[in-house]
């Protein structure tokens, strides 16, 4: 008896080591699975970043999904085919992968480049707005001289007898020489 459960073991352990490396009809090849696998990540994080609730979630992620899939011409069930035969040979999910991760590198750079040149465009336009108020505190700072002049101008006319003083003068003076002139109150 231990000699047919060491047979059937053995069997079966040779058959189930037989594999099919031909794979089956219907897969995405690598190529496209890394562009739309690179377009699935991106997706994943534009909807996580923004949209939290696990409603929302399922409401507008699919949508973006399909969109997805409509641009690399395929369906869920063909991607979850593939992924699965591809898990299945870690190799070349690892390959799909190291190709994945350099192209969502590269968005992420040259995002980055962007970003950066946005940043040093508004430090430029920063730095004109500075010295433009450097400038501007420079005119001020010559302002108190102005307001030194002013006060100065003040005091003169302080000295000069007011218009309105004289002006009650001449009234007086006209009211002498002439009582019946002048309305009486």
């Amino acid at each position: 008896m231990h000699k047919y459960l060491t047979l059937f073991f053995s069997v079966s352990l040779f058959l189930c080591a037989c594999k099919n490396d031909k794979p089956p009809g219907g897969l995405i090849k690598p190529d496209v699975m890394v562009g739309l696998l690179t377009e699935i990540h991106i997706t994943d994080g534009r909807l996580y970043t923004g949209l939290q609730t696990p409603d929302t979630l399922y409401k507008y992620g699919m949508g973006n999904y399909l969109a997805v899939f409509e641009r690399f011409h395929t369906d869920s069930g063909t991607f979850k085919k593939s992924l699965n035969y591809y898990a299945t040979y870690p190799d070349k999910l690892t390959a799909i992968y190291d190709k994945v991760d350099e192209r969502i590198k590269a968005l992420s750079d040259s995002v980055n480049k962007v970003s950066a040149q946005k940043r040093q465009a508004d430090l430029k336009a920063d730095s004109i707005k500075m010295a433009h108020k450097a400038d501007s505190i420079k005119k001020a700072a010559k302002k108190p001289v102005r307001a030194m002049e002013k006060a100065d101008s003040i005091k003169k006319a302080a000295k000069k007898p007011v218009k309105a003083l004289s002006k009650a003068d001449s009234l007086k003076k006209l009211k002498q020489k002439h009582p019946d002139a002048l309305p009486k109150k």
